[in-house]
């Protein structure tokens, strides 16, 4: 099963759309053997998240879903992945006072169910962006 690794996640207002913000990310799929040989493909999505004290807040879920896809042709290495895509930015005013903590996870699905070759889905955490949206 392959892993999520390296995720990273940057936020700046739109450019072109008033009212919304560009949420740019990048992560690595790194592989199994098993990943590269069966050219295995995984369906991958993000889920937006506000850090609290106690519990975090899921500001936005299944954002952006994309397919990643391994295969034979070389080395058995990651691959890098960097991507964007825009929400409102009122999404991201995640707490009444102060700045917004704002994270992503990056979520890879099989489809296969675990199995020997570990669990599926998958997590990566991103760093933590902190501003006042």
């Amino acid at each position: 099963m392959a892993t999520v690794e390296n995720v990273r996640l940057a936020i700046t207002a739109s450019t072109t759309k008033p009212g919304y913000s560009d949420l740019a990310y990048s992560y690595e799929l790194h592989p199994s053997e098993l990943d590269c040989a069966s050219k295995r493909e995984y369906t991958m999505s993000t889920d937006l998240w506000g850090q609290d004290v106690i519990d975090d807040d899921v500001l936005a879920w299944g954002k952006d879903e994309h397919k990643v896809k391994f295969d034979d042709s070389g080395p058995c290495e990651p691959i890098k992945v960097g991507r964007v895509f825009e929400i409102e930015t009122k999404i991201l005013d995640e707490d009444v006072f102060g700045d917004d903590e704002v994270y992503l996870t990056v979520e890879a699905r099989s489809g296969l169910g675990p199995d020997a070759a570990g669990e599926d889905p998958v997590m990566g955490r991103s760093n933590t962006v902190i501003g006042d949206f």
